[in-house]
């Protein structure tokens, strides 16, 4: 049987403002300090962020509510906003533009991703994820770890 260590979710309310972005970041930083994925965790939130504010009710005064899941071997972000009418979609990258690439971003990296809810409320969410593989080095020293990024699921 395997034991997964879970680390208690953390989260934080932010304003919908864009000053929050990097308050955002911070958090997800700091709750993440010292695992391997989380400047690709706070890379990805800030994407999330940007969205709920730019797209969502969350920038017409409202919030935007981070939590942080935390395991042995993965990390969760969700990013919960105030709702639109709108479903967050990725678009195609041949468009010539200046923005609009935050989706495709959290697609390309994040082992997985989705969201769910609507007009009052959404969450979209990601998962990072690494193994951890033993090694053993020539010199007949201890055991080490090397941690690698899972970027799909084979």
């Amino acid at each position: 049987m395997t034991t997964v260590a879970v680390i208690r979710p953390r989260r934080r309310v932010f304003a919908g403002s864009d000053d929050q972005v990097g308050r955002a970041r911070l958090f997800v930083g700091q709750v993440l300090d010292g695992c391997p994925v989380a400047a690709d965790a706070v890379l990805l939130t800030s994407e999330l962020v940007t969205n709920a504010i730019t797209h969502t009710s969350s920038g017409k005064g409202g919030k935007v509510i981070v939590t942080v899941y935390r395991a042995d071997v993965r990390v969760r972000v969700e990013v919960r906003d105030d709702g639109s009418d709108r479903i967050p979609v990725v678009r195609p990258c041949d468009e010539a533009r200046d923005s609009g690439y935050g989706l495709g971003l959290v697609d390309l990296m994040a082992h997985r991703w989705g969201h769910h809810g609507g007009r009052r409320s959404r969450v979209v969410w990601f998962m990072l994820e690494w193994k951890t593989n033993r090694e053993h080095a020539g010199s007949g020293s201890s055991t080490s770890t090397l941690l690698q990024y899972v970027t799909s699921p084979d």
